[in-house]
C-alpha cells in the first residue's frame, strides 16, 4: 500500500465524471492572517478539506480506514468509515475526499496526519502518512 497523493486544501467539490475540484491548496502551512489587536486570539475556524489517493496491493481486502491527526500532541480522530464497497481486493487505488466544514485551530502549532487501513476483522493492515508537517501560526497584517 503506498500514499500517492494527500493535500490539505479549503474545499473539495465533486465534478461530473468523478473527478474532483480542490481549491485553496495548502502547502506547508496554514497561516491565520490578524490585525495587531487580534493577535493571539484562538481558537480559530476553518473550513478544511483532506483529499488523498492510496495505491493498494493486488488482493489486499480493506474493509475501512481512519484519518487521525496529532496536533500538538493531541491526537483526534478525524474520520472512522466504512468503504462503501466493503472487502474489495481488485481495487487498485482509493480516492478519499472529505471536507469538515469548521474545524477548530486551538492554538499556532504542527499537525501531522495519519491513514489507518483495516480488514474485515477490524485488524489493521497499514498506517500511511504524508511526509510533510502542517505548521499553523498567525500573520499580523497591518
Amino acid at each position: 500500500m503506498k500514499l500517492l497523493d494527500f493535500i490539505i486544501c479549503d474545499d473539495i467539490r465533486n465534478e461530473l465524471g468523478n473527478k474532483h475540484s480542490l481549491m485553496g491548496i495548502y502547502d506547508d502551512s496554514i497561516e491565520f492572517q490578524v490585525t495587531p489587536d487580534n493577535q493571539n486570539t484562538w481558537p480559530k475556524l476553518l473550513r478544511v478539506g483532506i483529499y488523498a489517493k492510496v495505491k493498494t496491493e493486488d488482493n489486499e481486502e480493506i474493509f475501512k480506514f481512519k484519518i487521525r491527526m496529532k496536533y500538538n500532541e493531541k491526537e483526534t480522530v478525524l474520520v472512522d468509515s466504512v468503504l462503501p464497497q466493503p472487502r474489495i481486493k481488485t481495487l487498485k487505488k482509493i480516492n478519499i475526499a472529505f471536507v469538515h466544514s469548521a474545524f477548530k485551530f486551538e492554538n499556532p502549532g504542527n499537525i501531522t496526519f495519519f491513514l489507518d487501513f483495516y480488514n474485515q476483522k477490524k485488524e489493521l493492515i497499514a498506517t500511511l502518512s504524508p511526509e510533510f508537517v502542517i505548521s499553523v501560526k498567525e500573520k499580523v497584517i497591518q
